[in-house]
């Protein structure tokens, strides 16, 4: 590897990032199991209650915009 034949790229390997947790055989370290009920506190019907609206309007701006691409501008059931 004296001449590796491109200008600027150095012959000698250069060490990988610092700070790097992997164990020395390669594998990856241990995790945590996680939390069967997710995040603790966090209420999954009040988030799905909070994102239906939002959701909802973006969906039907979405629709709209397709039938006014097609060259309809309502739908069939108008």
């Amino acid at each position: 590897m004296a001449d590796a034949g491109l200008a600027g790229v150095p012959a000698t390997p250069v060490a990988g990032p610092a700070g790097r947790d992997d164990a020395p055989d390669g594998s990856p370290p241990p995790q945590r199991p996680a939390d069967p009920r997710g995040i603790e506190g966090i209420d999954l019907e009040e988030l799905a209650r909070r994102l239906l609206d939002p959701l909802g309007r973006l969906l039907r701006a979405d629709l709209r915009r397709d039938r006014e691409r097609a060259g309809r501008l309502h739908g069939g059931r108008r």
